[in-house]
């Protein structure tokens, strides 16, 4: 499994590793595919800065308000929930 590290600096500056693709890039919600899943980051006035496609490292910049995995989606059959 590949690492990630995510860093933070003044809420203003967001350096994301193991960044795979941009999903969603709006000025208030960036989505990102990355090593560990779907990343959403909420804010204002976000941009995204750099993506190198090399190291896998995105840059954001803006106010960061949140930052949080999204939640994959269960592979377990319909029925055998039910029925547990």
């Amino acid at each position: 499994m590949e690492e990630q590290t995510i860093n933070l600096t003044n809420k203003q500056n967001l350096t994301v590793s193991g960044t795979n693709k941009i999903i969603s890039l709006k000025p208030d919600l960036i989505q990102l595919d990355t090593v560990l899943g779907g990343l959403i980051i909420g804010g204002n006035s976000l941009e995204l800065v750099r993506l190198d496609d090399n190291s896998k490292i995105a840059e954001i910049k803006g106010e960061i308000n949140s930052i949080k995995y999204a939640t994959p989606k269960s592979k377990e059959p319909f029925f055998r929930k039910i029925f547990k």
